[in-house]
């Protein structure tokens, strides 16, 4: 009478995956292989972190106090390039002869006309936050024997304050003494260095048709090295005053919006309609974005190059584990290791390399942000600040541990192709 057995499964427990340990011990055994390809993949994640942390900080810094601290459109008359010749104007079919002796062009006029009225219309556009008006002349403040030209700004302190957060760049002083000393001077912290100026002192402002004495009732400082060194605010009045102008006179209108991104769309629409030169913040900062740019090429071709190397080094690594294990290859493909057993081993190891570089790496380039970020410098150029400014950007790490397993995985690929193409059989006749 026969029995009937039970199915009993091929394989009671999944066995452990072999593939691992050796690629464990594999780079165990050359210890020192192994931790100058980590080393290369954690010094490249190190200095992309640190470069586009720096980069960045530096760049979002100047973003926040061009888009927080200045207009967004920039309103003003300005004059024609090239005008047109006396002789231009003449009718075509003139015959008389016409002597023209030193033809000068005429003075450009700065205002806008029908001020105030321009300002009712763009403080009804939906998109519009504020306006501050301002009159624009150029002066020379004088302290003793010491001068400095300067770009003063007739300003109303209160707009100016609301829409462009003038009060946190004050460095000394208060700047709502503007409101109640009619002769006040705001002046940027390298105008006041120029000529030795304090808070409280008299200073000497000269223009083409008068001279004042004013007193500084603050300083501030922007941060942009080019508005600090030439920077002066005084009262509207006192501005139209100095040009001999009255009350409706106005130079320019700065506008803030609601939505920074529309600045480019919206000048051309306020240009167009109103007949004078509109300029938005980007187009005002062409310059600066064009350096912002470059930077940040130069950061990318470094952090490329640098993960190439890198690349290479455990790509070399690979090579050399692979013809000195061709014996343990070949031992493991005759026990019944396919090919791709023997691909996914090197690919592991690559992949181990760039993930513990990648890990050390994050340690290391967080570490130098941080140390960086409490390091106090003095620079002066383009911007002035005291201490590095470093970005902190999740992006930075999540890219950087990507471009860690992409290099590595590239690196290992093809001579993990190689040894899952090598014949058991050759190498052991070979030996």
């Amino acid at each position: 009478m026969s029995q009937t057995q039970p199915n009993i499964p091929a394989r009671t427990k999944k066995q452990s995956n072999p593939i691992y340990r050796i690629a464990f011990v594999h780079l165990v055994s050359k210890k020192r292989q192994t931790i100058v390809a980590m080393l290369g993949v954690m010094f490249g994640i190190t200095v992309f972190i640190f470069q586009a942390g720096l980069i960045t900080g530096l760049q979002i810094y100047m973003l926040d106090k061009i888009v927080n601290n200045q207009a967004h459109i920039h309103i003003y008359n300005e004059p024609d390039k090239h005008p047109p010749s006396i002789l231009s104007q003449l009718p075509e079919h003139q015959q008389d002869w016409v002597l023209v002796r030193n033809q000068k062009q005429k003075d450009a006029k700065k205002q806008l006309k029908n001020g105030a009225g321009l300002m009712k219309i763009l403080e009804a556009h939906p998109a519009v936050l504020g306006i501050a008006p301002n009159v624009n002349t150029q002066g020379i403040l004088r302290s003793g024997f010491k001068e400095t030209p300067a770009s003063l700004n007739g300003i109303v302190i209160d707009k100016e304050n609301q829409l462009f957060n003038l009060n946190k760049e004050v460095i000394a002083g208060d700047i709502n003494q503007l409101k109640v000393i009619n002769n006040g001077a705001i002046l940027g912290v390298g105008v006041a260095d120029k000529i030795g100026a304090e808070v409280g002192d008299i200073l000497t402002l000269a223009t083409t048709n008068a001279i004042v004495d004013v007193k500084v009732v603050a300083i501030t400082q922007s941060g942009i090295t080019q508005v600090d060194d030439n920077r002066a605010y005084i009262n509207i009045r006192l501005a139209q005053n100095l040009v001999n102008a009255d009350r409706t006179y106005i130079t320019d209108l700065n506008i803030k919006l609601k939505d920074v991104d529309a600045a480019d769309r919206l000048s051309v629409q306020f240009e167009q309609s109103l007949g004078y030169k509109a300029q938005s913040w980007k187009e005002a900062n062409a310059g600066i974005f064009g350096v912002f740019k470059i930077q940040n090429m130069a950061t990318g071709l470094v952090i490329v190059s640098i993960l190439i190397v890198a690349g290479f080094g455990i790509f070399n690594i690979l090579m050399m584990m692979i013809y000195e294990k061709m014996t343990d290859i070949a031992i493991l493909k005759s026990i019944g290791f396919r090919n791709s057993d023997i691909r996914n081993l090197f690919m592991i190891e690559a992949l181990i390399i760039g993930v513990a570089g990648g890990i050390t790496g994050l340690g290391m380039g967080y570490g130098v942000s941080l140390l960086a970020s409490q390091l106090k410098v003095q620079l002066r150029g383009l911007v002035t600040i005291d201490h590095l400014i470093i970005n902190f950007d999740p992006l930075f790490y999540t890219v950087g541990f990507g471009f860690a397993i992409l290099s590595t995985a590239l690196a290992g690929y093809f001579p993990a192709r190689k040894a899952s193409k090598i014949d058991p059989v050759e190498i052991i006749r070979g030996k």
